[in-house]
């Protein structure tokens, strides 16, 4: 049989009901746990400071040290570029001292490599320049004639030279341009000595020692010095021939001086002498030529030129000389014709 619809509708909702009566009444759920808060981030290290450079000190004295050498052999004249180049070098790094050290520290290496390859390149042509110079001075000194006036001291130098001229054959380049400017030394001392000869010989030939006594002996006696100590100390000795020739000179001017105004006195006593029987007239142009060297002696000795005047003044004194001789014939004559006319006369009985 069929159930009426209505009937089954009921039919499940009691059933229903019964199941739910019999089932388990559910546990209340947890609320969930509040989440834990993220573990803190670890705390980043503060950035680290760079280790701090160290002032180039052992870079700087090693830089310095090879400037300080390429100066004292002259390279600064002789390659002037590379020299000014690596000295840049040593001043940025001597900017940069304290301040940006690592840059210091690269700057003086730069300028110790500059400064070395620079010593390097440059001790052959030092040698070379150093040896043309003393060779330069020996001719010099040849040319004076050092050898013969000065022939050991001549030989001397000479030994001198084939020091260095044997350590440039080797490549010691260093040395032979020392030894080169100690043998330079030597020959400019030789050929002083040929001057302050010469200057002696002058003096002693006019007897000029005797107008200035003080300046001939000191003259002679550093004259003398030079000689002795030139074998064992060229420097001192170049010092003591300058001054020997120092001293010459002056004892030559003051001489010249004293000379000069005596060649002066001695002119013009010829001149007065001259005069004094009418030159002037008697051989007038003879007389005015005199007259004219007398004035440019004259000037000559205002301008102080002592030895040019002497020579004037001399000149002069003879032409005054021979000016006093013509008139004194031609007055002589004169009157030679006016005492036989006188003669003549008496003898006619004519006053």
């Amino acid at each position: 049989m069929t159930r009426h619809p209505i009937a089954q509708i009921v039919g499940a909702i009691a059933a229903l009901a019964i199941a739910a009566s019999c089932a388990t009444t559910p546990k209340a759920a947890k609320a969930p746990s509040p989440a834990a808060p993220p573990p803190a981030a670890a705390a980043e290290p503060a950035s680290a400071e760079p280790a701090a450079v160290p002032a180039p000190d052992a870079q700087r004295a090693k830089a310095a040290a090879l400037r300080k050498r390429a100066f004292d052999l002259g390279l600064k004249e002789l390659l002037p570029a590379d020299y000014a180049a690596a000295d840049a070098a040593f001043a940025e790094g001597i900017g940069g001292y304290g301040k940006d050290n690592a840059a210091s520290t690269a700057s003086f290496a730069d300028s110790s490599v500059r400064f070395g390859s620079l010593i390097s390149e440059s001790l052959p042509m030092l040698a070379a320049k150093e040896r043309g110079r003393a060779e330069a001075l020996r001719d010099t000194a040849l040319g004076k004639r050092a050898d013969g006036l000065f022939p050991e001291l001549f030989s001397f130098a000479e030994a001198e030279f084939a020091v260095p001229t044997a350590a440039e054959a080797s490549g010691d380049y260093e040395a032979a341009a020392a030894g080169y400017r100690a043998s330079s030394k030597a020959f400019e001392v030789l050929y002083k000595l040929c001057d302050a000869e010469s200057a002696r010989k002058a003096i002693v030939a006019r007897d000029f020692e005797k107008w200035d006594p003080s300046n001939w002996t000191l003259a002679e006696t550093k004259f003398a010095a030079s000689r002795d100590l030139l074998p064992r100390d060229a420097p001192a000795a170049g010092a003591s021939v300058d001054e020997a020739i120092l001293r010459y000179g002056l004892a030559s001017r003051t001489a010249l001086e004293y000379y000069a105004s005596d060649r002066k006195l001695s002119s013009e006593a010829e001149k007065d002498r001259a005069s004094g029987i009418k030159a002037e007239v008697a051989v007038k142009d003879e007389f005015a030529s005199a007259l004219a060297i007398h004035s440019r002696a004259e000037a000559a000795y205002s301008s102080r030129d002592f030895e040019g005047s002497s020579s004037l003044y001399d000149r002069a004194a003879a032409a005054f000389a021979a000016a006093y001789g013509h008139a004194k014939t031609k007055m002589d004559a004169t009157k030679a014709e006016l005492d036989s006319l006188d003669a003549a006369l008496s003898e006619r009985g004519i006053d």
